[in-house]
């Protein structure tokens, strides 16, 4: 059996109705225990940033990253081992939107 660790995903999403119940909803078919949650906006506009810490296995985090990725309205999702710095992230989230922009003139 795979050995459990503490992650933190962090998703930066689209303000939309219903999303948390989405996301939380991900966790549940999985069986994975939410230790901590945070929803706010982010540094873009219009865009906001979940931050959910829980322990599980890297198999399962993996998967939930992926399907989180599937949704509509979730940019783009993260996932670090506990304490690992994520300070970069806002930047790819803000590249990645520029590039999404110049895709649709």
């Amino acid at each position: 059996m795979e050995k459990e660790k503490h992650y933190i995903i962090t998703a930066y999403t689209e303000n939309q109705v219903g999303l948390l119940s989405t996301v939380a909803g991900l966790f549940t078919r999985r069986s994975i225990n939410i230790d901590a949650l945070r929803v706010f906006p982010s540094g873009i506009p219009g865009v906001h940033k979940f931050v959910v810490k829980t322990t599980t296995s890297e198999v399962k985090v993996r998967s939930i990253i992926l399907n989180l990725e599937k949704k509509v309205d979730v940019i783009k999702a993260f996932c670090y081992v506990d304490n690992e710095d994520f300070n970069k992230e806002l930047k790819d989230v803000s590249d990645y939107i520029k590039e999404r922009e110049a895709l649709c003139k």
